[in-house]
């Protein structure tokens, strides 16, 4: 539930604010004004409770940390249902960026001596060696 939706405010509402839109609202859906609408009484209560958490600065901080953590537990969900990556187009990725492949696709005496000659240009072993001065 969206207390700053029910009541219609944004998150950066003041307090005097909030207020007002407390009052607006509570007279539109108060029970005397409305009566035998379950609706109505519904969503006054929803207004009341909106009102109790945001109209006081303590429980609103709460509510506030509360709602971000939701928000980003959310996103982190969202982020485990996407699709994994497909390992052929993984493989033609690091080809077409870092200009080498992992494995022997290419097919053929010419692409086999290409893979060859071609230098791996993540593989730091010629500066390793030079370095510890192993040559």
């Amino acid at each position: 539930m969206d207390y700053y939706k029910i009541l219609g405010v944004s998150e950066q509402a003041g307090a005097e604010e909030i207020k007002q839109a407390y009052r607006r609202k509570a007279k539109k859906y108060h029970p005397d004004r409305n009566p035998d609408n379950p609706e109505a009484e519904a969503k006054f209560k929803d207004i009341a409770k909106a009102y109790e958490i945001l109209g006081n600065a303590e429980k609103r901080k709460k509510y506030d940390i509360k709602r971000k953590m939701s928000s980003d537990c959310d996103i982190i969900k969202e982020k485990e249902n996407t699709v994994p990556p497909n390992m052929a187009d993984f493989a033609k990725n690091m080809e077409r960026y870092f200009g080498f492949t992992f494995g022997r696709e290419r097919a053929g005496k010419q692409g086999r001596d290409a893979e060859k000659t071609r230098k791996n240009p993540l593989d730091v072993t010629e500066m390793f060696e030079m370095f510890m001065k192993m040559r």
